[in-house]
C-alpha cells in the first residue's frame, strides 16, 4: 500500500459491509441472529442484519484495520440487501441509515468512502459519499442512475464484465462488447474498466 501511495495513487480497501463471509478471520464474531439468507451465487455468504449493534461493532473493527493498513478510503460492498431476498426484512431506510453511519465512521477515521451499487438510495447518501463504484450498469441499462455523482463533481468507477460469469482469460473482448461497455447512456464521464469476473489482473480500458 505504501509503495502505491509513493507513486501518487490512492488506495481504496474493499470489505463486505452487508454480508457474512465464512472464510473471514472475524467470522466467529457474528451471531446467528445477525445472518439472513444466502447470497445467490456466492457460496459461504449470507446477508447481514445491518441494524444489528453487533454487526456495526464488527464493521467498526474492520474500519480500524483499514486505518492500520494505511488505506486512504474504503469500498463497503453488499449494502443493497433491501433489493435482494435477504430473509431479514431489510428496507431501503435500513440501508440509508447504515450507509450514512458507515460514512460517519469512515470520516471520523480519516478515510474516504464510496457507494457500491445501491442506485435506489443515491439521493439519500450522496452528500456523504466521495465517489461511487458501479458494476454492470451498461449491461443492465441503468448508468443514468449513477449520473448524479458526476453532476455533483464526484467520480463514478464503473466496471463491466462482458465475457460473462464463467469466462476468465487474457483475450481481448470484441469490438462490439467494448463499445457496449464504454458508450452506455450517461456513462461518458465515468471511469470505466473491463474486467474478468474473477477480478484477476486482466483489464481493458475504454479508448
Amino acid at each position: 500500500i505504501s509503495d502505491l501511495q509513493k507513486m501518487g495513487r490512492k488506495v481504496i480497501c474493499y470489505f463486505s459491509a452487508g454480508s457474512f463471509e465464512d472464510w473471514r478471520d472475524d467470522a466467529g464474531d457474528f451471531n446467528d441472529a445477525d445472518k439472513g439468507k444466502n447470497l445467490d451465487g456466492w457460496p459461504g455468504e449470507k446477508w447481514l442484519n445491518v441494524t444489528s449493534p453487533n454487526v456495526r461493532k464488527i464493521m467498526q473493527a474492520r474500519l480500524d484495520i483499514a486505518v492500520t493498513k494505511g488505506c486512504d478510503g474504503v469500498d463497503p460492498d453488499n449494502i443493497d440487501g433491501y433489493d435482494n431476498s435477504n430473509g431479514l426484512g431489510l428496507t431501503q431506510a435500513d440501508a440509508i441509515d447504515y450507509v450514512n453511519w458507515l460514512a460517519s465512521q469512515s470520516h471520523s477515521r480519516g478515510l474516504s468512502v464510496g457507494l457500491k451499487n445501491g442506485g435506489d438510495i443515491i439521493d439519500s447518501v450522496i452528500e456523504n459519499m466521495q465517489w461511487c463504484v458501479n458494476e454492470q450498469c451498461a449491461e443492465f441499462k441503468e448508468c443514468d442512475t449513477y449520473a448524479p455523482f458526476i453532476e455533483a463533481g464526484k467520480p463514478v468507477f464503473h466496471i463491466e464484465y462482458p465475457k460473462g460469469d464463467s469466462t476468465n482469460n487474457n483475450k481481448s473482448v470484441t469490438t462490439a462488447q467494448a463499445k457496449s461497455a464504454c458508450t452506455a447512456n450517461s456513462s461518458g464521464n465515468f471511469s470505466t474498466v473491463i474486467k474478468n469476473m474473477d477480478l484477476d489482473n486482466w483489464v481493458e480500458y475504454c479508448p
